[in-house]
This record gives C-alpha cells, structure tokens and sequence, in this order.
C-alpha cells in the first residue's frame, strides 16, 4: 500500500468533511468506484476567461449545478490505475437567462452530441476555456476546504476531447487517486466514530 504523508491525509480528511463534498465508494466484485460529488449552492457562478478557442472572446459567470468526478479501478491491466477517463462532469445552465451561459436554440443544427454552435444564436462552446476550470478549482479551495497541494497527485481534472461537450454538461477527464481517497474516507469514519463514542 502506498505510504501517504499526514500532512497529505489530513488534507484529504479536511475535504471530505466539507459539507459541499460528498464520497460514494462502490465495490462490485473486483470492480471498485470513487465518486467524488460537489454541491455548488444555488447561485454559483464559474468565470470564464474568453480564451476558448470555441466561444470568441465570451466572458460570463456560468450558472453551474456541482461537480461529478469518478475514477473506477482497473485492476484487470497487466499495470493496474485508476481510470477517470471521460468520467467527470461540471453541470451548468445553458439558458442565457440571468446573464449567463447560452447553449443556444434547439434546432436540427443543435440536436447532435457537441454540435457546432452558429457563432450569432450562442456562447459557443465552455470547452478549452482555461479560466473556467481554473475557477472551478478556486471554487473548491474557497468553499470545500479543498488543498492546492493534493492537486495533480491525488485529485485532478480537465476537459475531456471535444466531441464528448454537451449542452449543459462540461465532460472532463478526472485524475483521481482512488485509494488515497478511500484511505481518507477510512480515516474520517475512524475519527468520527471516536468522536461520538
């Protein structure tokens, strides 16, 4: 098992008790999931910064529904990892309303996986866009207790490809140490049980 420092661990354990974070861990047979789920109260808003090469320049406060990060074990690989490919996902609210995001009108033009938004009926498309997954992240220090630190050895997302950019749902790649996770989720029911007993 790997060795993960306390400093690391109780970064991890402060996260996890964030009212806004959520963990499911699934086992079925070998097969094993972590779910990391983020609540984004009503009203939070993730910047984009306009440099997507899909979207022109369009700066806005996105309306965004939480976040949805997976990562299921693949033990059956001669070189066993943690697989978050496609996995993740940032909700938001493609209306326009209020100011923000517009997905655009729903017509043949629209109907497809991804489609290519018409420049004068939308904001084009969030995917690309550096600001917004950077907020995205800030958001999770500011309000989840989430630690900088833990990024890009235990917890980690991107943008998935394009054609996997959907209307109301920005797919992303998640980079997710599962078993640092379950580690952590092991160590908060240890101390939580302690604390009640």
């Amino acid at each position: 098992m790997t060795k993960y420092t306390t400093q690391q661990v109780q970064a991890g354990i402060k996260f996890l008790s964030n009212a806004n974070v959520e963990i499911e861990i699934e086992h079925d047979g070998d097969e094993r999931q972590v779910h990391l789920n983020i609540a984004t109260p009503e009203g939070t808003r993730f910047w984009t910064s306009g440099d997507s090469i899909w979207n022109k320049g369009v700066v806005k406060g996105v309306l965004v529904n939480g976040i949805s990060l997976i990562a299921t074990w693949m033990g059956h690989y001669a070189d066993p990892y943690w697989s978050g490919g496609l996995a993740g996902s940032i909700q938001y609210d493609g209306s326009g309303k209020d100011g923000t995001w517009y997905d655009g009108a729903d017509d043949e033009n629209n109907a497809l996986l991804n489609p290519k938004k018409d420049e004068d009926d939308s904001d084009g498309l969030i995917y690309t866009d550096e600001g917004f997954i950077a907020n995205s992240i800030k958001y999770m220090e500011q309000h989840c207790d989430f630690d900088a630190k833990l990024l890009s050895d235990f917890l980690d997302f991107d943008y998935s490809e394009q054609g996997m950019q959907q209307d109301g749902d920005v797919n992303l790649d998640v980079a997710l140490d599962g078993d640092f996770w379950i580690h952590c989720n092991n160590e908060l029911a240890k101390f939580t049980a302690t604390k009640v007993a």
